[in-house]
């Protein structure tokens, strides 16, 4: 297949996901929380995507896998759960 041997780089780790309704004022309280991690990451390692569904905005927080600090590796530091997604 054409291109199959192609070097693609790193892939974005999903690091954080906020669904609507409030996913914008979460993701902003999650970004507070983690701003020591992010500032030491590139700023072309991580990616913050927003979209919109019937329901209202989402944000979808990447970050490539060779910059990824161990305390975004495990997910929000609150509540325990097995999912990186999760309500800040």
């Amino acid at each position: 297949m054409a291109g199959e041997l192609l070097p693609i780089g790193t892939r974005p780790k999903l690091v954080a996901s906020f669904d609507p309704p409030d996913a914008v004022a979460r993701f902003e309280k999650w970004r507070s929380a983690h701003s020591d991690d992010l500032a030491a990451i590139p700023p072309n390692a991580w990616r913050v995507e927003y979209g919109r569904t019937g329901v209202g905005a989402y944000v979808r927080v990447r970050v490539d896998e060779a910059h990824l600090a161990e305390s975004l590796r495990t997910g929000y530091a609150g509540p325990p759960h097995a999912s990186t997604r999760f309500r800040a």
